[in-house]
Formats: C-alpha cells, structure tokens, sequence
C-alpha cells in the first residue's frame, strides 16, 4: 500500500522538475470524446520527454498547474502499487486543487488492472495520456489494451529537423556556402549514427549509447519477455537483417542453417514478430495482388534507426540513405501493408509507393546507374497510377522528364527537411 504522502511527494517532486529539451515534431490530436492518448515507440526515442511537453504545451493554453499530474509509475518509492492505490493517487491530486483533470501515467503496465482505472478516468471525464514499455507490456500492447477507449501517437527517434535544433543549426531559405558544408557535415553524422536523443545529445559516446540500447531492446523486450532461449540465432537474425535487402522466410532459414545456426522457421517467425513488436524491425511488403507472390517476394526489412544499423556494422550508404527514407515515411504516418509498398517488377524496382507517390532511391545518380533508377520508375506508372515521382540522393537535384512525366530529383536534406 502507498502512503498518501507518497503520493502527494512523488507528485509535487515530479511538478517541480525543471522542463528543457528539443521539442518534438510530433503532433498529438487530443480527443474531445472520452479517449485516452496512447504513447507508444521504440525504448529511448523520448516517449517520457513528450509527455513532459504535452504538460508545459497545456500550461501555456492556461490549464491551471493543479489540474494536471504526472507520474511515473517505475518511480522505486511506488513499487507494489496496486488498483487500489491508483485511487488513492486521484484522491490526492483532487485534494492538491485538482478538477477536470489532465493526468500523465507513465510506465502504466507496472500495476495490475491499470486498464481499468484508466477507463473510469475517462468515464469521470478526465483526459488520460498512458505510455510504457517494459518486458511485461510493451507500448504497441498499450494501445491495443485500450482498444476504442484510445487514440495511438507514435514516437520515433529524432527527425532531421530535431536533430539540426540539438545541434543548433538554424535553417534558413539561404546559407552560403560555409553553413551549406555544415548541413552537409551534420546530414552525415545523422545519416551514419540516427537519431536516439541520447546518441544525439551526447556524440562523445554514442557507439556505446547505441549498444546499450540494443542491448535492452533484446534482453528486456524479447529475451526476458518471450522467454528466447537461442539467444546467439536472435543476435544473427538481427544482423542479416540489418545487411540484406529483401528476405523471405525460407531464405532466412536456410541462410542460418548454413552458417550452422540450428533454428526452426517457426521460431525465425516468432523472432521477426518479436522484433517488429520490440518497434526495432520494420517489414515493408511488396505492391502485388496475389498473397501467394507476395509470399515469394519476400519483405524488406528496415532497422528503426540508422544508429543500430551503425553498430550492426552496416557502412554501405545506399543501405544507410534508403533505410533514412523508410523511417521518414513511417514518422510521417505511413503505414506498411496499407498505404506503403515497395514496388517488384521483371528486373526493376521501386523502392517506395507511398500513397500515391512513387519514390526511388539512390545515393547518387551517375551514368552507370541513372538509366536503371529511371526506368523502374517508368515501369512502374505502367501499373500504378502515381500523382508523383521522386527520386531521391544525397545531393543531386533538379529535374527530369521522361515518357512525359515529371521525375523530381531531391537531395536527402532537402526530402527530409519537408
């Protein structure tokens, strides 16, 4: 049982933490109907430091300091916190002033039947943000808990634009030529080592940081959670996910069948679910109409940040630029198998059909290369209706016409900064 002066410390101690941070880009529709805000991501991308700006965004709209509470339940001074002690912490933040209600649950999944204390929240008419993630409950199952009574937000490391703002380079319409270098240098710094704030705000040590937050998402996210016993076949799925660009189940199984890895497909697939759960892997299908050829095609993977593909020892850029891209599309709400596909066709491929938008990618565009990348975009509007075509680098721009269609050319800092 929590002693309500607990409650009542935790509560004002929290209140008086001082707010300062990149404000994040993301954007957060809360629900007028009775729904709670489900903040769900990988480990480390900032899920705790959103809901501290959610908190100082409603002050400055003038909801009274009284009327909104943060908690996070993980704090060691609410270990044991029970259903009932939840009503506790309501009782006191109604008696520290408290009316229409704005509360913070951060790591909700720590106490038992939190379901049911968030959909009386709700029912009182409070407004309710939930996040955590844990090796009991990870954040996607947050969200699925709350089914109907909840509005998803999802949270990714650091986008370009918040990358530039940590380190404090302002964009502007004109740059000369020695800011122009310098966004060239940080794009290369964002594209090799991603976007963790973490990785960002302490450079000095981010291979470690990045390990270390490798290493969690494993160990407590699917290691501890599942219960994985073959932990050296999980560690090599990881890295030939990472290295390759399409894969199928049985290419899988049999490439760690011949490096001497003795694993069963049922058990890749349970890795390659545990993995996407975990919010590290990213599978994107094929544009295709039969399921059987979809199946044959394979997905490809995608790491959620450039940084674990870093420290998986991936350097090849094209792989670096192209998984940038997917993780962009994702942030900008895309979702694979709905409205994001790549697209296979008889010796070509487009590397993105997002929405209505055809996107090849490409590192850079020379002669030896520019003929491929052009001609799969024209196969493609063959079959698919497309409002535009982007192709996008690392640095060349301009335009191209082609069979009568526009090909936007878009250098990477440019795509990313829009």
């Amino acid at each position: 049982m929590i002693e309500r002066g607990t409650w009542a410390e935790v509560l004002l101690d929290y209140r008086s933490l001082p707010f300062e941070g990149i404000k994040r880009e993301v954007e957060v529709k809360v629900p007028n109907t009775r729904m709670a805000v489900a903040i769900i991501g990988p480990r480390r991308a900032g899920k705790t430091y959103l809901m501290r700006q959610l908190m100082e965004e409603l002050k400055s709209e003038g909801v009274r300091e009284e009327d909104i509470a943060y908690v996070n339940l993980e704090d060691p001074r609410l270990v044991g916190a029970s259903l009932k002690d939840l009503m506790t912490l309501l009782d006191i933040v109604r008696d520290m002033g408290g009316g229409k209600l704005h509360l913070f649950l951060d790591e909700v999944q720590v106490v038992e039947g939190w379901e049911r204390f968030v959909r009386y929240l709700l029912d009182m008419g409070h407004r309710v943000f939930v996040s955590g993630s844990s090796a009991k409950l990870l954040s996607k199952e947050i969200a699925t808990q709350l089914r109907g009574r909840s509005v998803t937000v999802s949270v990714f490391p650091f986008s370009f634009p918040e990358f530039l703002r940590a380190r404090g380079f302002r964009v502007k319409r004109y740059l000369s030529s020695e800011e122009k270098a310098g966004l060239r240098a940080l794009l290369d710094e964002y594209l090799e080592w991603g976007g963790y704030p973490e990785v960002v705000l302490n450079p000095h040590m981010r291979a470690e940081v990045l390990r270390g937050i490798l290493e969690l998402a494993i160990y407590r996210d699917i290691v501890e959670r599942w219960e994985v016993r073959n932990l050296r076949a999980l560690r090599l799925l990881l890295k030939i996910l990472a290295r390759s660009s399409h894969l199928t189940l049985n290419r899988t199984y049999s490439t760690m069948k011949s490096l001497g890895i003795s694993v069963g497909k049922t058990t890749i697939g349970d890795y390659l679910e545990y993995l996407g759960d975990a919010f590290i892997l990213h599978r994107l299908p094929p544009r295709v109409k039969s399921y059987k050829k979809a199946e044959l095609l394979g997905f490809k993977p995608y790491l959620v940040d450039n940084g674990l593909l870093r420290v998986l020892g991936v350097k090849d850029r094209g792989r670096l630029i192209e998984n940038l891209v997917m993780v962009e599309l994702l942030r900008r709400g895309f979702e694979p198998g709905e409205d994001l596909f790549y697209v296979p066709g008889d010796g070509w491929e487009v590397d993105f059909l997002a929405g209505d938008e055809l996107i090849q990618v490409s590192y850079e565009l020379h002669p030896l290369n520019r003929e491929r990348e052009l001609r799969a975009l024209a196969e493609a509007t063959k079959r698919i209706k497309a409002k535009e075509l982007t192709l996008v680098t690392f640095a060349n721009e301009g335009t191209i016409t082609l069979k009568g269609r526009t090909i936007e050319v878009v250098p990477l800092h440019d795509w990313l900064l829009r």
